[in-house]
């Protein structure tokens, strides 16, 4: 009778042990840049997998803020992702203070430069009887490229993984002017540095998202608002439109009258800030520099300063035709849905 209980026992034991170790290899993703590690979130009695703050892209700080991003630096050893990454430096809405229908689009991680950071959803799946590679779905967070963060309670993706059995991916990007500022004559800080973020976070997509169970040939770009008009102009360049097959725009459009400005007018607004955060016009060399080095807070304060009496209804820094990223003829063949809400 005590051989048969301890036979249950063993039989139990080993089962439990072999769903742990099942359970911690379904988490350790192995991707292009190293190992990560996950956690199962519950959602409708079932699990989901989390991976949250993967970074994509070096942190754009010193002589690398307003430039386009960097492939993040590979590393050795596991990289914890279990939590939401900081948001990209934006400032808050304070107008009004404890009004939950202000504060829940308020940045909930810590604001930092060091930004660049995606999060993925996925189903779970039997590494014994592997199922097909399941759709991908791209979100991109509005806010008129001044503000909003991936880690929004809005934003959590396990729901839509879960109900839709899809890979869902949220990403953070540089906003305002650390996203969106140019210079004249400097190939260096051209602009675009935002919508360059989201690229650079789609061609992670396209070479790590089969690791964690999504097709790279079935990704589906969505976003709403200033994430709407960057599906848009991610579909309007060409060096974006072999990373998805399919779009849906909810809200906003680069036509929009928010959506874009003129090279022009980009130009005079970055040198306008540069004067506001006591920075020189020239040479050019030490303008880069002084921008690079001046407080973020700063930065992200006065940015709102150069907005002149005719442009109040316009947003200081946006997305502009800058021949690269964006140039002057484009030629666009996708599915895509566009609404608004």
């Amino acid at each position: 009778m005590a051989a048969n209980s301890q036979c249950v026992l063993l039989v139990i034991l080993l089962n439990f042990l072999t769903l742990s170790l099942g359970t911690q290899d379904d988490l350790m993703i192995s991707t292009s840049d190293g190992k990560i590690q996950g956690k199962l979130l519950s959602v409708l009695g079932s699990d989901v997998r989390a991976f949250l703050g993967i970074p994509y892209g070096k942190p754009p700080v010193g002589k690398l803020r307003f430039r386009a991003p960097e492939p993040v630096e590979k590393w050795d050893g596991v990289k914890d992702a279990t939590n939401f990454p900081n948001s990209c430096y934006q400032m808050p809405d304070t107008a009004f203070p404890g009004f939950k229908g202000v504060e829940m689009w308020n940045p909930n991680t810590p604001l930092s430069e060091d930004c660049l950071y995606l999060n993925v959803w996925s189903p779970r799946f039997n590494k014994t009887q592997p199922a097909p590679l399941a759709p991908v779905f791209v979100w991109i967070h509005g806010g008129g490229f001044i503000s909003g963060t991936s880690s929004l309670d809005i934003y959590d993706g396990r729901f839509l993984s879960k109900s839709e059995s899809v890979v869902v991916v949220s990403m953070n990007y540089r906003l305002g002017a650390f996203g969106f500022l140019s210079l004249p004559d400097n190939t260096n800080i051209q602009g675009n540095a935002g919508l360059l973020d989201q690229r650079l976070a789609l061609k992670w997509v396209a070479n790590n998202i089969a690791a964690f169970g999504g097709d790279p040939s079935k990704v589906t770009l969505f976003g709403e608002s200033a994430g709407s008009a960057s599906v848009g102009f991610q579909l309007l360049s060409p060096g974006s439109q072999d990373l998805f097959q399919r779009a849906v725009m909810q809200s906003g459009s680069p036509n929009a009258y928010w959506g874009t400005i003129s090279q022009t007018e980009a130009w005079d607004r970055s040198l306008m800030l540069a004067k506001l955060v006591d920075c020189p016009s020239s040479p050019a060399a030490r303008l880069e520099a002084c921008l690079q080095q001046a407080d973020p807070q700063k930065v992200s304060t006065k940015q709102f300063e150069v907005l002149t009496q005719s442009s109040l209804l316009s947003l200081p820094f946006m997305p502009h035709v800058d021949g690269n990223f964006l140039p002057d003829a484009v030629d666009v063949n996708y599915i895509y849905i566009l609404g608004v809400q």
